[in-house]
C-alpha cells in the first residue's frame, strides 16, 4: 500500500471513529431504535405501598396495551421501578440510580409531594422529562421547572373548591369548622384550602390542629375538638391518618361533617375506620373504579382485566388513574415526536399540549411554555362503607383559587 493510500485510509477510519463517538454523545438516555426506557420513582414498601403498588399496577397496564399496539413509533416500552418507602432521601436516591444505572429516558412516577421536591433539583440539573400526577403542591410548580409537568389540582385548589361547594349546596354556613393536618408540606397545603374557603364564605373556624407525620393516637386532638364545639372537620392526613381521626370522632359520639383530600378515596380507609367510615366526602379529581359510566374508566377496567392478574386487579385503586393518565400524556408527547426522540423534544410536545382529552378520566390538559400545571376540575365523593365503595356527588367542579 503506497503513501497516499494509507493516508485516505486512516482518514476513512478516523472519520469512522468520530462518527462513532458522535454517535454515542447524541444517543438518548434509555432510546434505542427498538425501545423506550421509562422511571418510575415510587412507595411500594411499608404503610404508604397501597399508593405505589396501584400505580404500578396501572403502569404495567398502559405498558401491555402500547407494546401490544406495537410501541410508540415503532419502540416498546420498559418501565423501571425505584421504592422509595416514601422518604424523601430515599427518592433522591432512587431517581439518581434510574438515570445514572437503569438509564431510564423520562419520569412517570414521583411518589409524594415531599418526595418529588426533593428529587426536583437533580431532574433540573439532567433534564428529565417529568410527568407527576401522584401529589401535587404548588412548590413542584412555582415556579415552573422547565421538564417537570403537573396534573391534578394542588390539595389547597382540591380542598378549597370542595369545601365550598359543600358548605353552599349544603346550608353548612352555621355549622363550626375545625381542620387537623399533617405538619409537612403536604398539610400546609390542605390547610391553604381550608384556609381560603374560611375567608371565602365567613365561616367560624374554632380550631386549627397539626399533627406529626405517622401519629397513630389522636385522642388528645379529637378531645380538644369536641371542646372547641367543632361539627365540620376537614381532614388534612395521607391515608391511615383519616380513618384514626374518623374513629376517635365516633369514639367522643362527635356528630361531624368530615371532608377529606384524595388521599381517602381508598378503601382501606373505609375499612380501618369501620362503622365511622361511611358518609365522610372525599375532594378528588378522578372518578371512582366503579364509574363505568366514564368512557376512560371503561376502557382502563377493561384493559386491567385482560393485563393483570387477580392479585394484581386487587391493587387498583384512584392512584391507578392517574397513573394512566400521566402515561397516556406521555405516550401522546413520545408519539408527536416521531422516530427523532429526544428528551428536549419531548419537553417541547409536553408544553405545547392543548386539551388532551383522557375520555372523561380527568379534565382535558392544557401546558404551555411558561404553565407546567394543569389543575384538574374537582369531584365530591361520599364513602358508601357498607358496600366498599365511593358515589359522586357533585359534578366536575371548576377550580377556586
Amino acid at each position: 500500500m503506497n503513501i497516499s493510500s494509507l493516508q485516505t485510509t486512516r482518514a476513512i477510519a478516523a472519520a469512522f471513529a468520530l462518527t462513532l463517538v458522535q454517535g454515542v454523545a447524541m444517543a438518548e438516555p434509555g432510546v434505542t431504535d427498538s425501545q423506550i426506557v421509562l422511571g418510575s420513582v415510587t412507595p411500594v414498601s411499608g404503610p404508604p405501598s397501597l399508593l405505589g403498588k396501584a400505580h404500578m399496577a396501572a403502569l404495567k397496564v398502559w405498558q401491555e396495551d402500547v407494546n401490544s399496539r406495537g410501541g410508540i413509533n415503532g419502540r416498546k416500552v420498559e418501565i423501571r421501578l425505584d421504592d422509595d418507602g416514601y422518604v424523601p432521601q430515599r427518592a433522591l436516591q432512587g431517581v439518581k440510580r434510574l438515570n445514572e444505572s437503569e438509564n431510564v429516558f423520562g419520569l412517570i412516577g414521583t411518589s409524594g409531594s415531599a418526595m418529588l421536591q426533593a428529587m426536583l433539583p437533580y431532574i433540573n440539573e439532567q433534564k428529565i422529562p417529568t410527568i407527576n400526577a401522584m401529589a401535587v403542591a404548588a412548590s413542584h410548580f412555582n415556579p415552573p421547572n422547565k421538564t417537570v409537568f403537573i396534573v391534578g389540582p394542588t390539595y389547597c385548589q382540591e380542598l378549597g373548591t370542595a369545601m365550598i361547594h359543600l358548605v353552599k349546596t349544603r346550608k353548612l354556613q352555621a355549622e363550626k369548622f375545625a381542620i387537623a393536618y399533617q405538619d409537612d408540606e403536604f398539610g400546609t397545603d390542605v390547610r391553604c384550602g381550608y384556609q381560603k374557603a374560611v375567608k371565602a364564605l365567613g365561616l367560624k373556624s374554632v380550631s386549627e390542629i397539626a399533627f406529626k407525620r405517622g401519629t397513630k393516637d389522636f385522642s388528645a386532638e379529637m378531645l380538644s375538638l369536641k371542646q372547641a364545639g367543632a361539627t365540620f372537620l376537614a381532614s388534612g392526613g395521607v391515608v391511615a391518618e383519616h380513618s384514626m381521626l374518623m374513629k376517635e370522632a365516633a369514639k367522643n359520639q362527635m356528630p361531624l361533617t368530615i371532608l377529606a383530600v384524595h388521599s381517602a378515596h381508598l378503601t382501606p380507609v373505609q375499612a380501618l375506620a369501620g362503622a365511622a367510615g361511611d358518609g365522610y366526602f372525599v375532594a378528588d379529581y378522578v372518578p371512582p373504579l366503579t364509574d363505568l359510566a366514564v368512557p376512560g374508566m371503561a376502557k382502563f377496567m377493561g384493559l386491567a382485566q385482560k393485563h393483570l392478574s387477580a392479585d394484581e386487579l386487587k391493587m387498583l385503586n384512584r392512584y391507578s388513574i392517574t397513573a394512566y393518565v400521566g402515561a397516556l400524556l406521555m405516550e401522546d408527547a413520545i408519539r408527536r415526536c416521531g422516530k427523532t426522540l429526544t428528551r428536549a423534544c419531548v419537553v417541547e410536545k409536553l408544553e405545547t399540549t392543548k386539551n388532551f382529552g383522557t375520555d372523561g378520566l380527568a379534565s382535558p390538559i392544557s401546558f404551555s411554555p411558561t404553565v407546567r400545571h394543569s389543575p384538574s376540575s374537582v369531584l365530591i365523593l361520599k364513602s358508601d362503607a357498607k358496600a366498599s365503595k365511593f358515589d359522586r356527588v357533585s359534578e366536575p367542579l371548576a377550580v377556586v383559587d
